[in-house]
C-alpha cells in the first residue's frame, strides 16, 4: 500500500508539474506568437489527457476492487469480440508495420458470462501492449480455442520479451520493467493491472510466458457459459 500510494502520487504529480511549468513560462513571456500559443495549448492538452487517463484508470481499479464478481446475466461471444477487435485495431498507426491476425480455433461460438465492454478492454489492452513492444515487421497473433469448460485466448507477439525476474511483477500497479517504457508509449502504467482485475472478476486466470528477444505470450483462461 505504501509503494502504491507513493507511485500514484508520483504519477499524478508529473503531469500536474508539467502543466504548471508551461503556464508559468507563458506568464513570464511578454508576448506570444500564434504558433507559440498553439504549441503551449497543445502541451497543456497532452498533459491533461494523460492526467485524465490516469484518474480514469485509478477509478476503474477502485470500482473493481469493490466489485469482485460480474453480472451473471450478461453473455458475450468471444468469437465475435476477438474478430471485431483485431479488425478495428489493425487500422491503428501503431499496427501498420506489424502483422496482426486472429485465429479462431473453436468449432462453435464460445460464450462467457461478463460485461462485454470490460472483456473488450481486457483483450484490447493486451493486444495494444503487444503491438507497442513488437518491432516493425513483427507478428502479433490472437488465438481463441476451447479447453474443456474454459475458453483460452492467447495474445502472442514476436517482440522484445520480458526478463524472467520481471514476469511475476508486471501485473502490479505502476510496475515498469524499465522506468521510461510507459512514458514512451503514452500509457499510465496500469494497463496490465486492469487486465488482471478484469480476468479475476470473471473468475479466470491471466499468465505470461516470455523470453528476451523472442517475444511474449499472454494467456487468458475464462470459464465458459
Amino acid at each position: 500500500m505504501q509503494q502504491f500510494t507513493a507511485d500514484a502520487a508520483h504519477e499524478l504529480r508529473t503531469p500536474i508539474a508539467a502543466i504548471r511549468a508551461t503556464v508559468e513560462a507563458v506568464e513570464n513571456t511578454a508576448s506570444l506568437s500564434p504558433e507559440d500559443v498553439q504549441d503551449t495549448l497543445g502541451a497543456i492538452a497532452r498533459q491533461n489527457h494523460r492526467l485524465a487517463a490516469l484518474v480514469q484508470d485509478l477509478l476503474l481499479l477502485s470500482r473493481m476492487d469493490q466489485k469482485k464478481s460480474v453480472d451473471r446475466h450478461q453473455s458475450c461471444c468471444l468469437n465475435d469480440l476477438i474478430s471485431d477487435l483485431v479488425e478495428s485495431l489493425s487500422v491503428l498507426e501503431i499496427a501498420a508495420p506489424i502483422q496482426l491476425t486472429a485465429q479462431i480455433r473453436a468449432n462453435e461460438p464460445l460464450y462467457v458470462i461478463g460485461d462485454e465492454n470490460q472483456l473488450s478492454r481486457l483483450i484490447a489492452n493486451l493486444i495494444v501492449n503487444a503491438l507497442q513492444y513488437t518491432p516493425n515487421g513483427g507478428i502479433v497473433t490472437v488465438t481463441l480455442e476451447q479447453a474443456d469448460t474454459h475458453a483460452l485466448i492467447y495474445i502472442q507477439d514476436t517482440g522484445i520479451g520480458i526478463a524472467s525476474e520481471h514476469q511475476l511483477r508486471i501485473f502490479e500497479r505502476f510496475y515498469r520493467v524499465s522506468g521510461d517504457r510507459s512514458r514512451q508509449t503514452g500509457g499510465t502504467g496500469l494497463g496490465l493491472a486492469i487486465a488482471k482485475a478484469i480476468v479475476e472478476a470473471q473468475q479466470g486466470r491471466l499468465k505470461v510466458q516470455s523470453e528476451l528477444g523472442k517475444g511474449s505470450t499472454f494467456t487468458i483462461c475464462l470459464p465458459l457459459k
